[in-house]
């Protein structure tokens, strides 16, 4: 059976933290809780939790249990490295820059649906591009697969607001609702549809 549970003790301060390991990437980063110390992996260990940890990531334990190599290999490094680097990279997987990216944008949608057309038009585009532009670049920083769809996406939705709250193109009269309608499905559906198909970073699959 897979111990899913470590506790990682800082060399700079001493802190314990149990923390739930990834099952399928080996951490490369870890931040202190004490003194916010950024902890990398010791030479020759693939991850946080096999040097610091009281229990070795899920991957080393399965690899233990099969009696086959794990990936604290020196062959598998590079790999593991490649994965977790690209992970730390993610701004969906960080909560501060989630929140300023997406977040934020989010929550003036919502408050966009009960303001008059006019503005209604400003707030949603500007937003849209906003999350766009941040989908874009995080699709560059990581190679998070979903941020390559959804970029293009939110930037093609802000046209549609554009276009549909200016005039130049009429979606009828519960075209506002089509549009928010839109923006919501697609959201889930181009996020969790290509991930299940490709995995989080598309970045892995050609490295693998």
């Amino acid at each position: 059976m897979i111990e899913p549970q470590s506790t990682i003790t800082c060399p700079h301060c001493g802190h314990r933290q149990t923390e739930t390991m990834p099952t399928d990437f080996c951490q490369f980063f870890y931040d202190c809780k004490g003194c916010a110390e950024l902890l990398r992996p010791k030479q020759g260990d693939c991850c946080v939790f096999c040097s610091y940890g009281t229990v070795p990531c899920p991957p080393v334990q399965k690899a233990r249990k099969g009696g086959q190599p794990g990936c604290c290999e020196p062959r598998h490094a590079p790999m593991a490295e490649a994965h977790a680097s690209s992970d730390w990279a993610d701004w969906t997987s960080n909560r501060g820059s989630y929140v300023l990216a997406w977040g934020l944008p989010t929550a003036l949608l919502i408050v966009g649906i009960f303001v008059p057309a006019p503005l209604r038009t400003v707030v949603w585009a500007g937003c849209l591009i906003w999350m766009g532009a941040a989908c874009v670049v995080n699709a560059a920083r990581c190679g998070r697969t979903h941020c390559h769809l959804t970029g293009p996406f939110y930037l093609a939705m802000a046209a549609v607001t554009v276009g549909h709250g200016t005039g130049m193109i009429s979606l009828g009269s519960q075209g506002w609702l089509w549009i928010g309608a839109t923006i919501a499905v697609g959201t889930v559906v181009l996020w969790i549809v290509p991930e299940r198909l490709f995995g989080r970073f598309l970045t892995h699959d050609r490295s693998g």
